[in-house]
C-alpha cells in the first residue's frame, strides 16, 4: 500500500462503485448489491496533510467532475486507505485482493449500520427530535496508483465520539448522547446478539 496517494495537482481520475439498494426508500426491506458498472470521476487533493486513524490513513479531496453526479461536483470528501500493517495482518485471511476485500467489508458494515439506524428511527419515540443517520461510503479505484480506496462526504461542525470499538462510552450529558448510546444497545437486542454497532462518532 502506498504511503502517499500520488494525486497530481490537476486532479486524479477514479472509478466509483456504489452499493445499490432494491428499495432505497425502505431500507429495512431492501436488498443490497454492488453496481455492475463503475462511474468515472475526477478528484483533487485539498490538503496533503494526512489524517491518520487506528486502521486507516485519510486525505481531504474535492470532486471536480463526475459521471451522472455519482459524486457531487464541488463537494469535499475524505479518501481513506488502510495502513500497511492492517493489510499485512488481513493477508492471512484474504490472500488475494486484500485491500479490495477490506474496502468492501468496510462499506458493507456501514450499510448494515445505515439499515439499522433507519429502523431505529422508525421505532424510537416521536418525542425525540433527533433522526441520526450514517454517511454513505463509496468504493473507488485510483487508476494511476492501481489502488482500491473508500470515499465519504467530509463532515464539518463540532465532532463528538460516543463510544469506541471496545464498547467504552462517554457519560451522556444530553438527549442526543443518550440516544446514540441507546442505539448501540438496541442494535444488539434487535439483531438478537448478531450485530453490535459501535465506534459511533460524528
Amino acid at each position: 500500500l502506498l504511503t502517499k496517494l500520488p494525486f497530481i495537482e490537476a486532479g486524479e481520475e477514479v472509478t466509483v462503485y456504489r452499493l445499490e439498494e432494491s428499495s432505497p426508500m425502505n431500507l429495512d426491506k431492501s436488498m443490497s448489491s454492488w453496481s455492475q458498472r463503475g462511474m468515472a470521476a475526477m478528484i483533487q487533493v485539498l490538503s496533503r496533510e494526512e489524517m491518520d486513524g487506528g486502521l486507516r490513513r485519510a486525505m481531504k479531496v474535492i470532486c471536480t467532475w463526475s459521471e451522472n453526479d455519482v459524486l457531487k461536483l464541488g463537494q469535499v470528501f475524505i479518501v481513506k486507505s488502510f495502513l500497511p500493517e492492517v493489510v499485512q495482518t488481513w493477508q492471512k485471511i484474504f490472500h488475494d485482493g486484500t485491500v479490495l476485500h477490506l474496502c468492501l467489508r468496510e462499506i458493507q458494515q456501514q450499510r448494515a449500520a445505515q439499515k439499522l439506524i433507519y429502523t431505529f428511527n422508525q421505532v424510537k419515540p416521536h418525542t425525540i427530535p433527533y433522526t441520526p443517520r450514517f454517511l454513505e461510503v463509496f468504493l473507488i479505484y485510483c487508476h494511476s496508483a492501481n489502488q482500491w480506496l473508500t470515499i465519504e462526504k467530509y463532515m464539518t461542525g463540532e465532532f463528538r465520539k460516543y463510544n469506541n470499538n471496545n464498547g467504552d462510552e462517554i457519560t451522556p450529558s444530553s438527549l442526543l448522547e443518550e440516544l446514540m448510546l441507546a442505539f448501540s444497545h438496541w442494535t444488539y437486542v434487535y439483531t438478537r446478539g448478531e450485530l453490535l454497532v459501535l465506534d459511533l462518532q460524528g
